[in-house]
């Protein structure tokens, strides 16, 4: 089974960057002179890429073409794994997985240009995930990183930008009694109250030094050192300002590493250090609890509603962002 094209298109095609021009996504001025630019794009593309121009090209997204050989396969995939029930054109089918096709370039040359990449131990996770995947080609090789590469990026805009607070549950609630809006029961889930300190790492150079300055705030912890002090003096995080708490969040919130680390906590106990996209990490779990009275039930529906809502305006911002600054042309 080939390797669908787009592992988050999900994602992204709620968040499509459907305002994109047809042809260029710069204005006017800025397209004319990228335009001399493109030949050279897209020869540095076919020398990275071993792309043959007789393949065809269906877009050009920054340094990347996207051929049609390409987009017909991402078509084919997509169609196959259609929910059932769904009626599209193929017309209307191909013009929005091309869009996935570019809105995922453009996302994975912003992660390379930050230094993100993908393991050789994160791209067997996911290949081990499918049965068919034991023996990777080149492609499919490229197509995982390329993936794992994007979601990291998506992550990264989604949880700087996606942190809800007490008080807005509380507007949420307010207001929707104030409009006679019945507020979902919700379903009891496990809850979690940390504090983390961060130390960023942007690249992999990067985090040679942060897992060292990491472990030395881990050793302060251990020795009995107050982790929201520590927080407060070393953490890059927002949270640095709270004493590195989080709040209350449920499981499928935070980043994977993230989550398995607190999962494996009991209250009171701080972690190793713990590496994610963001930097390294060291975690203090103080709760947890489950969210199982009506109350709880609905104020943690309403979280999640409120989390969703801005994971999707996180994603379509950072669509716009890179739009704005891409050369882009769908042929």
């Amino acid at each position: 089974m080939k390797i669908k094209t787009l592992m988050i298109a999900a994602a992204l095609l709620s968040a499509s960057y459907s305002q994109a021009a047809p042809r260029a996504a710069k204005p006017a001025s800025a397209a004319k002179a990228a335009k001399p630019a493109e030949t050279a794009r897209q020869e540095t593309a076919q020398q990275e890429g071993g792309i043959h121009f007789s393949d065809g090209i269906a877009a050009v997204a920054d340094n990347e073409v996207i051929t049609r050989r390409r987009l017909a396969q991402a078509v084919a995939d997509t169609k196959a794994n259609l929910p059932k029930g769904v009626q599209i054109s193929d017309t209307a089918l191909t013009e929005q997985v091309l869009m996935q096709l570019v809105n995922q370039s453009l996302i994975v040359q912003a992660g390379k240009r930050r230094n993100i990449q993908a393991s050789e131990a994160e791209i067997a996770a996911v290949a081990a995930q499918n049965p068919s995947l034991k023996n990777l080609s080149a492609e499919q090789r490229r197509e995982l990183a390329d993936s794992i590469i994007a979601e990291k990026v998506r992550q990264q805009a989604v949880m700087q930008n996606s942190r809800v607070s007490e008080a807005e549950v509380d507007r949420f609630i307010e207001q929707a009694q104030k409009q006679g809006v019945t507020l979902p029961e919700g379903e009891p889930m496990r809850q979690y109250r940390a504090q983390h300190i961060l130390i960023k790492a942007d690249s992999e150079n990067a985090a040679v030094g942060a897992e060292s300055t990491i472990r030395k705030i881990y050793g302060e912890a251990r020795s009995g050192a107050d982790f929201s002090s520590l927080a407060r003096q070393y953490s890059q995080d927002a949270s640095a300002g709270n004493g590195g708490d989080l709040g209350w969040f449920a499981d499928g919130v935070m980043v994977p590493a993230f989550e398995e680390t607190v999962r494996s906590l009991k209250p009171g106990q701080v972690s190793a250090p713990v590496r994610t996209q963001f930097g390294w990490h060291i975690i203090k779990l103080n709760e947890v609890r489950e969210a199982g009275t009506p109350q709880e039930r609905v104020r943690n529906a309403v979280r999640q509603y409120i989390f969703q809502q801005k994971a999707e305006r996180a994603t379509a911002d950072l669509l716009r962002d890179l739009h704005s600054g891409a050369y882009v042309d769908i042929r």
